[in-house]
């Protein structure tokens, strides 16, 4: 019994000692590997791996290139500062030498005439305006006086225009006065009695039936005229007017008020006046 036991016990350190001798991958040497399954990596592996790469950028970054560029710069900037306090010391604060002086004031009077132009385009483009046209020429004055506190400038401006006034009707001149007489005895036969013989000018002769500032009068007198067998015309009267307008332009950030330019333009009943902007260069 005791031998059995001794032979047992032989076997199972035999069997210790033949697991403790093989690598440790030999015992998964017979295991198949898992597919798509990511390797698991050991915490200590990973801390190693980590220090290793630290040390190589350690050993590849040149330390002395480093120092020289930082030594360089701070020489550079000694210097600066040496020669800052070298001008400091020759041009004391608050005091500028004539030279300076002269260079700040030839930088402020170089201003280039683009932006001149431009600056001066700003301010008149949209600030001038005319009003008109007016007959009389008092009303145009006292819009001028309403508005003078808008303004900078103003200007009158004018032209004669010939207008139709009235309308003639008259019955065409005769060869003789006494032909004349006679159509006005038929006229009276006809109960016209507006109407005269014409004794001088291109119409001499002839007999004058009125007139009218009213053209559809006219032409309705004229149309029964003809039609009790007389040759009778119409012939527009014209009278040179003369139009006015005011030019003006206004001062930076004003306005003239709605109700002056309104009082004008409704005051004249036969008249259109207009409000309109205009080129302050024309």
């Amino acid at each position: 019994m005791r031998w059995l036991f001794l032979f047992v016990l032989f076997l199972n350190l035999a069997y210790v000692g033949w697991q403790v001798s093989r690598s440790p991958a030999d015992s998964y040497a017979d295991i198949e590997s898992l597919q798509n399954v990511e390797r698991i990596v050991l915490l200590s592996e990973i801390q190693s791996q980590a220090v290793n790469e630290k040390t190589v950028k350690q050993k590849v970054e040149p330390v002395k290139p480093v120092q020289l560029a930082t030594s360089v710069a701070e020489e550079k900037q000694q210097k600066r500062l040496d020669s800052a306090s070298k001008q400091k010391l020759s041009n004391p604060v608050g005091i500028n030498t004539g030279k300076n002086i002269s260079k700040k004031v030839a930088e402020v009077k170089e201003v280039p005439a683009i932006n001149q132009d431009l600056m001066l385009a700003e301010n008149t483009t949209g600030r001038c305006f005319t009003m008109g046209p007016f007959r009389a020429l008092d009303r145009l004055s006292g819009l001028a006086q309403e508005i003078k506190p808008y303004v900078t400038a103003t200007h009158f401006r004018s032209r004669e225009e010939n207008k139709s006034t009235v309308y003639w009707v008259y019955i065409k001149p005769e060869k003789s006065r006494n032909k004349a007489i006679e159509v006005g005895k038929r006229l009276k036969a006809k109960k016209i009695k507006d109407f005269y013989v014409i004794r001088e000018g291109e119409k001499v002769n002839g007999l004058s039936l009125g007139y009218f500032r009213n053209k559809k009068g006219a032409y309705g007198l004229t149309k029964k005229i003809k039609n009790m067998g007389f040759n009778v015309q119409v012939e527009p009267v014209y009278k040179k007017i003369t139009l006015y307008w005011l030019d003006y332009q206004l001062q930076a950030n004003k306005k003239t008020p709605d109700s002056v330019v309104e009082k004008y333009m409704k005051s004249a009943q036969k008249e259109k006046i207009t409000h309109l902007a205009r080129d302050c260069g024309g």
